[in-house]
């Protein structure tokens, strides 16, 4: 704004010269005919005013003349550059500030709309990639989603069947759970009275058990009573027995007592009438031995009868004993039997009892399955409603996706129509017009570690599009880790698929030998962005021109204060972006006073550190350049100090943070070297060179350089 306005001014300067000129002439000019027609001035008064009047007239002839040629000059200068312009020419260059005389705001605004055009067409090139990349990705998807959606409709139409099916079979099997559900309620009715009658059992063997063990204790007691009498019996036996041996003791003695007495009355008779007294005793004595015999004969019949019996008693008593043995051996039996039975049903009692849960729970799940039944026969018959619904929806989905289809055909047409309209502008080099008679495949191998090389790599896309029809294929590889290595194998690769043509960054010296093994097979390697070092194969190289780039920075410093002010540069060692040229640019410009000079740029910290004292000593410096990757440190030294926007920061390179520090004013500007240039003029001069077979008129092919500043700071990565 500051310049447009100053050349406004130059502008109205001219024009205020112009018509001074013009007027002074005029004036003179009137005044000299008045005086002749007058008569005021005779003779050598006259003459000297007729001298003066024409040195005049003639001095404001050559003036206005020479004002006029300029003017004109700058005129054909101008239509010059617009005609290219209007015919689509935007790699013209710039109209020269000293070729725009009287011409200056229309030659700033012409400047500034070829940079724009060019600006918008590169970043409508690059739209049109991005769009393309999104577009093709969304007819993929779209693809696959239809299909996807198509195989939906027709599973659908079959889950819908199915569904059916399923509602049927749910509803058949309803009733079958309300048969079954019935079923165990009658099973657990019976087993709830079998049961019962268990219990019942259980009650009735405990009772008999417990009559069995009382009547197994009486019958022990009976058989040993009838033991103790056995064994009375015995002992009867045995009296009986030695009373029969007392008896017939005595009867031997009633014999012996006999004869004593038959003794006695044989003496008593021979004694006469003295021995009658002993007559009666042997009579009395015969008598009571007779007696005695009868006695001891009955007590002997007696005692025989009663040891008969007793021995009859006592057999039957020892029969008696072995029955009970038997039948307490037979009753154990029974006993052990009614013992297992009891136990047994205790058992079955126990079983019984689970089984009735498990009825009862069979019963309740039986309960819950028919109403889970019943809830499953609703979600059955939703679930077939719903896949109707979805049936339907889905092939509206189809319909829906045939439309995004159709926009999306309209919208690669309307792509296709804005190639075409950028076609019309000459931004960078174009594809010969002849097409391989062979098949031709060219490997592009770039780093894609940061957003630079992802502009490189829609470059090259944007040049595979144009050269789709051209019988070539593009093998893009984009390398986001260990980039040296894979850059290496990706080269040799490369050449072992004997490709016809590479592309590669050259800021690998490792490269060379690779480089000189595709030249042994006839494959030509053109380097780009940065070239190999020391002597190569290498056809030709793509990039920036780094004594172009400082010779601009120093007109970008100029142009910032005006021709007039102090500027600092920190550079690094290997003067990488043209601090030389920069110098040399710079002293065409009196006004302009390098300050200082210092190394620092490739470090951050050190940057840093060198700027705040470069700032902090000299206050008049307005203008501030870094080689390098040290510019962050350049631009927080500046943010501390309170200098952003005082002192001009020119950057030499761009990308996504430069822009936020040039939109915040941080920055005044930046240098772009056109990586998608780098990335499609590369493939479009390797592809010309393999078809026409010559090479490109200059070994180095000079990437554009674009000023970024806060007019035209845009996204460009």
């Amino acid at each position: 704004m500051k310049n447009t306005k100053q050349h406004i001014r130059s502008n109205n300067v001219i024009k205020g010269i112009l018509f001074s000129v013009v007027v002074f002439l005029f004036v003179f000019i009137t005044l000299t005919i008045a005086t002749l027609l007058l008569g005021l001035l005779s003779g050598v008064s006259l003459k000297i005013t007729l001298i003066a009047a024409l040195i005049f007239e003639v001095l404001g002839f050559i003036t206005l003349m020479t004002v006029l040629f300029r003017f004109f000059h700058s005129i054909d200068a101008v239509n010059f550059k617009v005609q290219s312009l209007a015919q689509g020419d935007l790699k013209t260059d710039d109209i020269l500030m000293e070729d725009s005389f009287g011409l200056e705001v229309l030659t700033v605004a012409f400047n500034d709309m070829k940079s724009n055009l060019s600006s918008f067409i590169a970043l409508t090139k690059i739209n049109i990639i991005t769009i393309s990349d999104a577009i093709e990705s969304l007819s993929k998807s779209m693809d696959r989603s239809y299909m996807g959606n198509k195989q939906i409709a027709a599973s659908m139409e079959k889950v819908a069947e199915k569904a059916d099916d399923q509602a049927k079979l749910m509803g058949d099997a309803m009733a079958s759970i309300d048969e079954v559900k019935n079923r165990i309620e009658i099973i657990t009715q019976s087993i709830e009275k079998f049961e019962k009658s268990v219990e019942e059992s259980v009650h009735a063997t405990a009772s008999g058990v417990k009559n069995l063990e009382e009547y197994y204790k009486q019958v022990n007691i009976i058989s040993d009573n009838l033991n103790s009498t056995s064994e009375y019996i015995k002992k009867l036996n045995a009296d009986i027995t030695q009373i029969d041996r007392i008896g017939k003791f005595i009867e031997k003695t009633s014999e012996q007592l006999k004869l004593l007495g038959l003794n006695a009355s044989v003496e008593a008779a021979k004694a006469g009438e003295s021995g009658k007294g002993f007559s009666v005793v042997a009579h009395e004595m015969n008598l009571l031995s007779a007696a005695t015999k009868e006695s001891v004969s009955k007590i002997s019949a007696i005692l025989k009868n009663i040891q008969d019996r007793s021995e009859l008693v006592g057999k039957s008593i020892d029969e008696c004993v072995e029955s009970y043995d038997v039948s307490k051996d037979i009753f154990e039996s029974i006993k052990h039997s009614f013992d297992i039975i009891h136990n047994s049903t205790n058992i079955l009692e126990a079983d019984i009892r689970k089984v009735h849960k498990e009825a009862e729970l069979i019963n309740s799940s039986a309960h819950e399955v028919n109403q889970k039944s019943q809830e499953l026969y609703k979600i059955s018959e939703d679930i077939s409603n719903k896949t109707n619904e979805v049936s339907a929806v889905t092939q509206e989905e189809l319909e829906e996706l045939q439309k995004i289809n159709i926009s999306t055909s309209a919208l690669n047409h309307m792509l296709e129509g804005f190639e075409v309209l950028i076609e019309r502008f000459n931004t960078s080099v174009v594809p010969v017009e002849a097409d391989s008679e062979k098949q031709l495949r060219i490997a592009f191998i770039s780093p894609l570690d940061n957003e630079f090389w992802e502009v490189i790599r829609k470059g090259v896309l944007y040049a595979k599009k144009e050269l789709a029809k051209k019988n070539v294929i593009i093998d893009y590889y984009g390398i986001k880790e260990d980039v040296g290595p894979e850059l290496r194998r990706l080269v040799k690769e490369a050449i072992d698929n004997n490709v016809n043509g590479i592309i590669v960054p050259g800021f690998d010296p490792l490269l060379v030998e690779l480089v000189q093994l595709a030249y042994n097979k006839n494959i030509p390697v053109m380097t780009f962005n940065a070239d190999l070092p020391g002597e190569s194969k290498r056809i030709a190289y793509f990039g920036p021109d780094i004594n172009s780039t400082g010779a601009v920075v120093a007109r970008i410093m100029a142009k910032a204060l005006d021709g007039k002010g102090e500027v600092a540069f920190l550079t690094e060692e290997n003067d990488a972006y043209g601090r030389d040229s920069t110098l040399a640019e710079l002293k065409k410009y009196r006004g302009i006073k390098v300050a200082a000079q210092a190394l620092g740029a490739e470090s951050i910290d050190v940057s840093y550190a060198v700027t705040k004292e470069l700032l902090t000593k000299n206050r008049n410096i307005g203008a501030l350049s870094v080689y390098g990757a040290g510019l962050y440190g350049a631009i927080k030294a500046v943010e501390e100090l309170g200098l952003a926007g005082k002192v001009l920061i020119i950057s030499c390179f761009y990308n996504k943070d430069i822009a936020e520090y040039i939109k915040k004013g941080t920055v005044y500007a930046a240098i772009s070297h056109d990586p998608f240039g780098q990335g499609h003029d590369a493939v479009i001069h390797l592809y010309n060179m393999l078809v026409t077979g010559q090479k490109p008129e200059n070994e180095n092919i000079w990437a554009n350089i674009e000023i970024i500043n806060k007019n035209v700071a845009y996204e460009l990565v």
